[in-house]
Formats: structure tokens, sequence, C-alpha cells
């Protein structure tokens, strides 16, 4: 299998790339929407699977590093711990939006209407 694809099977969501940082279910959905909308636009099952797995690539790779931070975070030694626990109510309030942007503030962009389907197969 290339990438998370054969040609013709396609794994998506946890399946694929299991992140562990709670958003599992945020990243099959946005799966969908990319591979929904590939498939749209391709003229083949193949081609259709290969820019998907592209496209998701970069976001997926990032996700997976913020999944690994979270955990060292979450399993710190005892100072570590400690140290976390005096400094995160001063420091979260004021970085959280803008470490966090780029996941909750992402644009998949928009499917193709079904009469633009219907006028790319005509």
């Amino acid at each position: 299998m290339r990438g998370h694809h054969d040609g013709r099977i396609v794994l998506i969501g946890d399946a694929a790339h299991p992140v562990g940082a709670g958003q599992g279910a945020s990243m099959a959905l946005e799966d969908a929407v990319v591979l929904a909308r590939e498939l749209g636009r391709r003229t083949t099952t193949s081609d259709a699977l290969a820019v998907y797995d592209r496209l998701r690539g970069d976001r997926l790779g990032k996700m997976v590093k913020a999944a690994i931070a979270n955990h060292d975070a979450k399993t710190a030694g005892p100072v570590a711990a400690r140290l976390r626990d005096l400094i995160m109510p001063i420091v979260f309030p004021r970085m959280y939006e803008r470490a966090t942007g780029w996941l909750y503030d992402y644009d998949l962009g928009a499917l193709p209407t079904a009469a633009s389907a219907t006028a790319d197969a005509g």
C-alpha cells in the first residue's frame, strides 16, 4: 500500500492516523471531506486517492507532532508536572488561541455541488 491507499482502497480517520489528541473524529471528518472532493474532481479513483494522500500529509503530520507533545506534557515527572501546574494558569489564557488556531481555524474548502459534478461528467 502506498501511503494509506492501494489505488482502490483507502484508510481514513484513526485507521490511518491514530493521533490520540482528542481529534480522531475531527480528523476523520476532514479526511472524508477531502476524499469526497478529490473523488469528485478526478477521473480515476487511483488519482483521487493519491491526491488525497498528498493533501492530508502535512496537516496529519502536524497533528501527530501535537499529539506527541500533548502526551509528553501529561506524562511529565513530578517536578515538571508541578512547574506545568504553576505556569499553565498564566500562559494558557494568553497563548492558547494562537497555539491552536491551525487546528480549529482550518478551512477544508467546499465540496462540489451536484450541479457542478453533473456538468463535469457531461
